[in-house]
């Protein structure tokens, strides 16, 4: 796992100094070695965290034989050898790597190299003859790239700090604000927005082109559409079941390959505990890694963990996260986070991987397998509400007879509102819209606000609601959220997560599965539960889905109550302050939990303020 800069000017020489101040804010993301390139006008840098073929021999920027393209690459390509093997004989292979492979790919196929590759990466290619950098993100979106185009500069990076911190773009950059609205309903800014109004990420499964002669983006085209796999009716039960595991353990195998020590990040849930499970067949001596909580038996998962673990044979190492640790860990995320990101489990993950760094530096982790296969409550919900749309008009009656903070005043608000907004609405934690226009001193056009998710809801070719919801996690809250917070959280520590329930194949079949295999007569992730059961016993498998627990509500009572405080109200023209203060005191009452709400106002006013201080 590394990570790339890249910078084109338009006239002036690139200044190397500034461009290794730049490269050096991704030191986390690659401690062991440091690269970069010159010519003139254009610039690549690349920090390594050394996975594969630990040689001097897979350092990079790497340079094709006649030194025309240079490549810089974050991730790993799981297809390398197969793909190698189809490049022919006739190339000299100078390591033993997967960037080599890509980059001789490049030479063979040009951009469409993409549609050959299996893994997670985000790469650039700097083609000389052509004057072309080509730009390229993984099928899901699991290794971020940031982009930036005025009339002077291109750059690019795997985070948007190394991006900011070029003075001349940063005194041009100002607040999106609908990119800050969409942040208080989703917790995060979706693709291809960030938080900056002119800074854009490359959405995934998707690649482009730089044309340094004409100065513009060309070829922007996406190399892989889950949204038109068709259903596939002729599967019986047990070929699903057959089909889903050899798959899953396939996807597992495969993400072995490393020659440093690798292990597991186990919750003792139904998706880490698959992959633990598969992972027991390959190397039964493997370290799993559980984060649990002294003083929150809501929270606290490790006795289900400890027992997955013993059950295959695992070593389990418990990493306790104490009320004392709280503030401190809390902070040094929050720190290296460059764009406001709502999620408390990002804690408790950055915590553990900072321990599980200390044997190991490849983990798996089960990220994926609820947005595979139907594990949230809001999958079954849609398919509800469509399914008896005719009763929205007893919704305004029903909405007037529980109180706001209630949980089913959010149900018969979103009720009333189209299947994408509905989607990144109930079950988020946000703002109503009601809410929303209260805190956010701006208009709210919801129209907007939404566009992303109603755009892949037009591109879903399928009928069936449960695999649409599915769809629409898998576009925006997977690659925004959740693998946004797996990425910042381990790459902070210097390891490298993987996640087997990504994988392309599997995810292919579970879309060409209709959605009553996923969610079947009331209960989610029915193909995952059978499959689980063949291996765990039943307090495993159907217990009840807690998620990544997180006692936030209780810390910001106590332990970040001073820091909550400090950066809640800070009057920075965007916020509301009154209703802040009054989200806050009902919070501190106990009679409210307003946890999910305070902590968007909090991340972003945190950021806000150590960005621009």
């Amino acid at each position: 796992m590394c990570g790339i800069l890249g910078q084109v000017n338009r006239k002036k020489e690139i200044v190397p100094e500034l461009f290794f101040k730049m490269l050096s804010t991704l030191g986390k993301r690659g401690p062991n070695q440091s690269g970069d390139f010159f010519a003139g006008r254009v610039a690549l840098g690349h920090r390594r965290l050394s996975i594969i073929d630990l040689s001097e021999a897979g350092c990079q920027p790497m340079f094709s034989a006649d030194r025309n393209s240079a490549i810089v690459f974050n991730g790993e390509i799981y297809n390398f050898q197969n793909l190698k093997k189809a490049l022919g004989k006739e190339h000299r292979w100078n390591s033993h790597t997967d960037t080599e492979v890509l980059l001789v790919g490049y030479e063979q196929f040009g951009q469409k190299v993409v549609e050959k590759i299996d893994g997670m990466f985000a790469f650039a290619v700097y083609d000389k003859k052509n004057q072309l950098i080509t730009l390229a993100r993984d099928h899901f979106g699991k290794k971020p790239l940031y982009y930036y185009l005025d009339e002077e500069i291109f750059c690019f990076a795997s985070e948007l700090k190394a991006i900011i911190a070029h003075p001349e773009i940063k005194q041009k950059l100002k607040i999106d604000e609908l990119s800050l609205a969409k942040y208080l309903f989703y917790g995060y800014v979706p693709s291809p927005n960030s938080i900056f109004d002119e800074i854009k990420k490359l959405e995934p499964a998707t690649t482009l082109q730089f044309d340094l002669k004409n100065w513009k983006i060309i070829n922007q085209y996406d190399f892989w559409k889950l949204e038109d796999i068709d259903i596939n009716k002729q599967l019986s039960e047990t070929e699903i079941l057959g089909k889903t595991e050899e798959l899953l353990r396939k996807s597992v195998e495969k993400r072995l390959m490393s020659d440093v020590p690798l292990g597991v990040f186990l919750s003792g849930g139904l998706d880490s505990s698959l992959v633990a499970k598969y992972l027991a067949e390959y190397s039964s001596e493997a370290d799993s890694f559980t984060v649990c909580y002294e003083n929150s038996n809501e929270a606290n998962e490790a006795a289900y963990a400890e027992k997955v673990a013993s059950t295959l044979g695992l070593s389990c190492n418990l990493c306790y996260f104490e009320d004392r640790l709280v503030r401190e860990n809390f902070l040094e995320i929050l720190d290296y986070l460059d764009e406001p990101l709502a999620d408390a489990a990002i804690f408790p993950l950055y915590f553990v991987s900072k321990l599980a760094k200390n044997k190991i530096t490849v983990a798996l982790g089960g990220d994926g397998g609820d947005e595979i296969f139907g594990g949230y409550e809001k999958h079954r919900a849609q398919a509800l509400i469509e399914k008896f749309h005719y009763l929205s008009c007893l919704v305004g009656a029903g909405k007037k007879l529980v109180a706001q903070n209630n949980v089913y005043y959010k149900l018969f608000d979103s009720f009333k509102r189209e299947f994408s907004q509905r989607q990144f609405i109930f079950g988020s934690g946000s703002f109503l819209p009601d809410e929303a226009r209260e805190i956010f001193k701006r208009p709210l056009d919801l129209e907007l606000v939404f566009a992303e998710a109603r755009r892949w809801e037009r591109n879903f070719q399928q009928k069936d609601l449960i695999n649409k919801s599915l769809f629409l996690d898998c576009k925006i809250q997977l690659p925004d959220w959740y693998l946004v917070k797996s990425d910042r959280a381990t790459m902070a520590n210097s390891l490298e997560l993987r996640s087997p329930f990504l994988d392309k194949a599997l995810a292919e079949f579970a879309f060409s599965l209709s959605g009553d295999w996923k969610i079947r007569q009331g209960e989610q992730k029915y193909i995952s539960k059978k499959l689980a059961g063949r291996y765990f016993d039943h307090t495993i498998v159907y217990r009840k889905k807690s998620g990544f627990g997180v006692p936030l509500d209780k810390w910001i009572r106590a332990e970040l109550r001073d820091l909550f405080q400090e950066y809640l109200f800070i009057d920075n023209g965007f916020f509301n302050l009154e209703y802040a203060r009054l989200l806050f005191s009902q919070h501190l009452s106990g009679k409210y939990d307003h946890r999910f709400k305070l902590l968007r106002i909090f991340c972003f006013n945190y950021w806000y303020e150590n960005t621009f201080a």
